[in-house]
Order: structure tokens, then sequence, then C-alpha cells
């Protein structure tokens, strides 16, 4: 009896460990019929890239025969020590179906990014073959690797899951046979008077495998110092020496910089131009405060939130000063600093602006530097610099409606900060450098309102 019960349930485990082996082969062979029944794909293209090192590249990520595509998101994955992301910008596929919602976040220190995109409302998706986002990235050194598009969503309008096969690609980076580049740009001393003189070092190098000839030359803002031929041998560098004679030049500030022809072959042409990390002041003989620029964070603010004001001042004159900074909305001081500089040197003043209590509409921005003792050149203690907006709160085109589009706006921002290439300084109206979910939830919530 009990053997009979045992041999029963030893048969009835193998039958269902049999049936089991059998489910599971069965799900394997579904999920590989499925994937070679996908017709939609979703690919890198181009599919094999060849780029230089030092050199910036494109990739656009495709998708071909979908139909009714509503949203989107793909995870890219590279080596980081190989590449860096220079920029990640939505393209128009999806767009033609309406408003979108687009962001992205990428680690350079892992190589991992992930990028998503929806539509906006009740609408329906998107059918045929386009071009979801297009990457950039920048060539650091010499290798190989692939660029592993994995993790692909793609969602109907119905939010079911469409079934898409998806493509790699693959980069191979070199060193250029021809690279000129500049490599440094010092400049001595930074301050002067009209009629001195400024050497300007420039340090070109052959970063390529053969040989060159080739011409530097170095500017002062947009004026020509000189013009010198340089020969290099591959892997060598070389300083060449510049004067500029600063006779009959106004007072200013000068941005001093140098670029080498292009030799035959070059591709990388990026580093053949370089800033010296200085500038170079002439100055005035005797006593003189300017004010350079007045510069708004927004040109659009929201009624009740803050606006930065950035004013810059330089002492053009031979002695340190002590002197007020001023900065006007219209008629109205709206702050005032004290500060101090040496000659030649100059400062950023930051100026807040809370609009509470200021009506919506067009204001002025002005900025004005107290006269210092024996200074007789005053023109320049005061600049006006175009107007700020003040607008309801939402409504960040200052069109007098908050709607979709001010939506958009801060949507195609998502996720940005000062630094990125996307940055809109409007879309970030609580100030607080990062456009993010408390932004449109701003918007949001004044959704429809008008005035």
């Amino acid at each position: 009896m009990r053997d009979n019960l045992l041999k029963t349930r030893v048969t009835r485990w193998l039958t269902f460990i049999y049936l089991f082996s059998l489910l599971l082969a069965s799900l394997s062979l579904l999920t590989c019929l499925a994937a070679t029944l996908a017709t939609t794909k979703v690919s890198v293209s181009p599919s094999s890239i060849t780029a230089y090192v030092n050199q910036d590249f494109s990739i656009d990520l495709v998708i071909g025969d979908v139909v009714d595509l509503y949203g989107w998101e793909f995870k890219l994955s590279w080596n980081p020590t190989l590449l860096s992301v220079v920029s990640v910008i939505e393209c128009s596929f999806l767009k033609t179906g309406g408003n979108t919602f687009f962001s992205h976040n990428e680690n350079q220190d892992t190589g991992h990014m992930i990028v998503d995109c929806t539509l906006l409302g009740l609408v329906p998706g998107v059918n045929g073959d386009g071009i979801l986002a297009t990457i950039t990235f920048h060539v650091k050194t010499s290798g190989e690797c692939p660029l592993d598009l994995h993790d692909v969503l793609l969602l109907d309008s119905f939010e079911r899951q469409i079934i898409c096969e998806a493509i790699d690609g693959y980069g191979n980076f070199s060193a250029s046979d021809h690279d000129i580049a500049i490599t440094s740009v010092y400049v001595s001393p930074r301050n002067v008077l009209p009629g001195q003189m400024v050497q300007v070092n420039v340090t070109a190098q052959n970063q390529g495998a053969q040989a060159e000839s080739f011409n530097v030359a170095a500017y002062a803002n947009s004026e020509i110092i000189g013009t010198q031929p340089v020969s290099l041998d591959s892997g060598t560098s070389g300083i060449i020496q510049f004067t500029w004679d600063t006779t009959g030049h106004s007072k200013g500030v000068y941005t001093i910089y140098a670029n080498a022809t292009a030799v035959l072959g070059e591709v990388d042409k990026a580093d053949n131009s370089k800033t010296a990390d200085e500038t170079v002041t002439i100055l005035y003989n005797g006593h003189d405060i300017a004010i350079s620029s007045v510069e708004p964070s927004k040109t659009v603010v929201c009624e009740t939130y803050c606006i930065s004001i950035v004013v810059t001042v330089v002492n053009y004159g031979l002695y340190p000063e002590s002197f007020n900074v001023s900065v006007n909305v219209n008629s109205t001081i709206l702050e005032t600093k004290n500060t101090a500089l040496n000659s030649g040197d100059s400062v950023k003043l930051d100026f807040i602006w809370n609009t509470t209590g200021f009506s919506k509409g067009n204001y002025l921005l002005s900025a004005y530097s107290t006269v210092v003792v024996g200074e007789t050149e005053t023109d320049d203690n005061a600049k006006t610099e175009g107007t700020t907006t003040i607008t309801m709160i939402g409504d960040i085109n200052a069109d007098k409606i908050v709607n979709i589009i001010d939506i958009v706006r801060v949507a195609l921002a998502f996720g940005a900060v000062p630094a990125n290439p996307n940055w809109d300084p409007n879309a970030d109206i609580n100030g607080d450098k990062v456009i993010n979910i408390i932004d449109i939830a701003i918007v949001a919530l004044h959704f429809g309102e008008t005035g």
C-alpha cells in the first residue's frame, strides 16, 4: 500500500516536472518567436562609427515600421573612458502627433543614460519611420566600444507595449594622422596704458603622426596682432612669441586668442583655436570706474518670484578705488552695494530683485556707479540693458495666458541646470537653478488663467 502510494506521488512529481519543463520551453519559444516576428525596430544609426580623438560625433536613434507610437523610452550604454556626452536632443518624429514631454538623464562616470518621451493628451499615436533622438558624443581617447541600446520600451495610445527589436551601434576611435592644436595662450602684462607692449606666447602642438608646416595667428578681440609660420615634427610642441603694440587702442578689456591654420587631411579642427585664460585691460591715465554690463537672469519673471541681476564693474583707472553701485528698476532704486577695486580689476555684483509688490509689465533695468574723486570719464558710469517683463504666475512666455505652450516650454528643458545646453532660465520659475516637477506644477496650478 505504501509502495503504491509512493509510486503514485513520484509519478505525479515526474509528470509535473515534465509539464513544467514543457511550459518553460514553450515560453522560451514564444519569446524567440515574438522577437522574430517583431517588425518594429529601434536602432543606432549609423551602426558603425569611426571618429577621431578630440572630435565630436552624433548618432540618431531611429525607429522603423511602428504603428500608434504614443511614448518611448530607451537606455544606452558606452565606455566612459573613451566617450563623454555632449548633448541629447529630441527629434521630430513623435512631435508630428502633437505636443510632447521629453526628458533624459545621463551618468558620465558609468557611461549610461535613460531617455524617454511621450505625447501629451488624448491624441492618437504616430505611425511610420523616423528619428526619436540625436545624441552627440566627444571622443576622449583611442579605442573601440559598443553603443549598447537596451531596455527599449514602446507604448501605444492604449498604454499597450509594442514589441520591438533593439539594434546596437559600434564605435572605433583613433588618433588622426594630421592634427594641430593650440594648447595655451599666455599674456603679460595684464594691465597696460595705451602705447605699452603686451607679450603673447602661444604654444602649438603637433598631435598627429606626420610632420607639419602651418601658420599661427594671434588676435586682440577681432584685430590681428601678427602671423608666423611654424614647422613641427610629430608629437612635438613649440612656443610662438608675439608682441602687441597697444598704441591707438582705447581703454577696455581685450580678449586674446590664437588660431592655427588647418593642415591637409586634418579632421579635428576644434582645438586649432584657443583663448587666453586672462584678458588684457588697457587703462585710462587717471581715475575711471565703468559699468560694463547689466545682465538679468531672466527676460520674463512671474510676479512674486525673484530674479538675479548681475552687474559687471571695471576699474579702468590707475588707482585703487572704493565706490557704490546701484541697480534701478525703471526709476526705483532696487539696491546699492559698496565695493572696492584695484587698478585693472573687475567684479560681478549680484543683485536680487524680489518682484513682490511690482505690477505686471515691462521694466527697464539699469546700473549706476558713483563718481570717484578725480574722475572725469563719467559717460560709462551708468548702463541700461534692455527690459524684463513681470507676468502672471505660470505665463513664462508673457503672452497673457497660461496654456500648453508654457507647459511644453518647461517640459523641453526638464531636468536642465544652468550648465546644460537646453537650459531655459524663464522656465526656472522658482529660481532654484533646476527645471523640475515644481516648475511644471506651478504652471499646471494656473493653467487656463489669463490677464
